[in-house]
């Protein structure tokens, strides 16, 4: 059984002597929210899983890629990295939603004795405080996978290790340059973590003082050039904190994936951002349950935006209609600073940016591109969504993550297929139990029909990286779809972000 272990994370970015002011890491990252804007140098993001180093499909199955290494106590080593760093989220799955493989145990900075020891099933219980819901779920919540959310600090070194081979698995992690960064100890809990996941649906920014514009728009229906109504026009610099619209009908699908939210800055006469407003709260396939952090939607209620937009000499934030279907009458909130972020030293700030994708469907034998941005910037999350073609072409799932970064060669993300990245797992069971949680889910399926004992359907999912996934030339997200890209369906998604105009 597990003992009661108090943890304290507590990170210092300051870099001696250079006055550098890096990102907040760690729990720190979540106490302020209203610095996403902020892009930092010296901060790198990674991935590791189990995926199938040959190219293949055995992801975990056989165990053969379920560790890094083997080590002289015959433990298997999943994780092993040089600080300074932090793990921000962890991931298995497991038989019959369950785990088998025995103990985990964290060794911090070349320590011979593991900080953190316990049973796998224990952990994802909350059986190890203060490793609790909603930091940790298990495969009955997060519908076939074991996730951890609790950000684990190191300053030296940190090594994760199975007591046997774990199957599938993946690690999202950052490590950072010339920082401070205090290792993981037993004296203090996750309470403010703890209580910012469950106030989602509420702005997780610290408050301040904010200007709110609030009224209706009825959209009439698209006769050759789009309708579009404008919520907001603003002058001068400021900062949007945020942004709620409340239907005052019933939309449906097609609906919400075709009146389109549409951001332009500084007096642009393009929008920066012009996506759907169905993905961009959080489901392709019309109104869902979502309740993340950052975005959310009600079928009975708000839908609701947290991400902070700035602007330096203007914004107008408009809804337009793109289809020949009456758009409804909406009510709307959106709410603004007067104030331009401060400049800090060692970041710039970025714009937000939003990028919709489309193949509808994807039958070439390549990936499907979720987003391919030149210029330095920060992924904060994803929405994607899965259609497929008829129902005999399943195993679209079974499609790696690939993201490539600053045109490295090989992607430093590399997943195990689409219920693994969003924290699911076996597709039958991911299916048919939806979930939304703060920083992951899949919040909608329809369709599902039994193929030959393996269920197919449509499904919407989301994910949020905390620390951002920072880049200073490049980025590119990929998925297959299906394995070796041989599974045609109908694709979207959305990807938020930060750039430096």
């Amino acid at each position: 059984m597990c003992g009661r272990i108090r943890v304290f994370v507590f990170v210092s970015m300051l870099v001696a002597g250079g006055g550098v002011q890096g990102q907040p890491a760690g729990e720190a990252f979540y106490e302020d929210l209203s610095l996403l804007p902020y892009i930092y140098s010296g901060v790198e993001s990674y991935y590791v899983s189990s995926y199938d180093r040959t190219g293949g499909n055995d992801d975990g199955f056989r165990g053969t890629y379920s560790q890094l290494y083997v080590d002289d106590n015959d433990e298997h080593v999943i994780f092993d990295e040089k600080g300074p760093g932090c793990i921000y989220n962890f991931w298995f799955t497991g038989d019959d939603q369950d785990l088998h493989w025995g103990k985990m145990r964290f060794y911090f900075d070349d320590e011979k004795t593991p900080r953190i020891v316990c049973d796998g099933r224990e952990f994802f219980n909350g059986a190890l405080r203060p490793f609790v819901y909603p930091l940790v779920t298990h495969a009955f919540i997060s519908s076939g996978g074991f996730s951890c959310s609790a950000p684990i600090a190191f300053a030296g070194r940190l090594k994760v290790t199975t007591e046997k081979a774990v199957g599938f698995y993946n690690m999202y992690y950052q490590l950072y340059e010339k920082a401070e960064v205090k290792t993981w100890t037993a004296e203090k809990d996750y309470a403010g973590l703890i209580g910012l996941f469950e106030r989602c649906g509420a702005d997780p920014k610290p408050a301040c003082e904010m200007r709110t514009t609030r009224g209706t728009v009825t959209l009439a229906a698209s006769r050759g050039k789009a309708p579009e109504e404008t919520l907001v026009s603003l002058t001068g610099e400021g900062t949007i904190g945020r942004i709620r619209i409340n239907p005052l009908y019933a939309p449906d699908a097609y609906n919400l994936n075709h009146i389109f939210l549409r951001i332009y800055y500084d007096g642009d006469a393009a929008p920066t951002v012009n996506v759907p407003i169905g993905p961009f709260f959080g489901s392709g396939l019309g109104e869902a349950d979502v309740r993340s952090l950052f975005v959310g939607m009600s079928g009975s209620g708000w839908y609701y935006c947290y991400l902070p937009m700035p602007f330096r000499k203007g914004v107008r934030v408009t809804l337009a209609n793109t289809s020949h279907a009456s758009g409804g009458e909406f009510f709307f909130e959106v709410a603004h600073s007067e104030a331009f972020p401060k400049e800090r030293n060692g970041a710039r700030v970025g714009y937000f940016g939003a990028k919709y994708n489309t193949a509808w469907p994807i039958v070439e034998p390549v990936d499907y591109v979720l987003l391919d941005f030149k210029g330095r910037g920060a992924v904060v999350g994803q929405v994607m969504t899965v259609e497929p073609v008829k129902p005999d072409r399943k195993r679209w799932w079974e499609g790696d993550m690939r993201i490539f970064i600053d045109g490295e060669a090989k992607p430093r993300f590399h997943g195990t297929g689409h219920e693994d990245e969003y924290q699911g797992g076996w597709s039958t069971f991911w299916l048919t139990n939806p979930y939304s949680l703060p920083l992951f889910g899949q919040p909608k399926t329809e369709g599902l029909v039994d193929v030959f004992g393996q269920v197919n359907g449509s499904t919407t999912m989301y994910r949020f990286w905390p620390g951002k996934i920072h880049f200073r030339e490049s980025i590119r997200i990929s998925t297959e779809h299906g394995n070796q890209n041989d599974t045609p369906a109908n694709y979207s998604s959305l990807v938020y972000y930060y750039y430096v105009p």
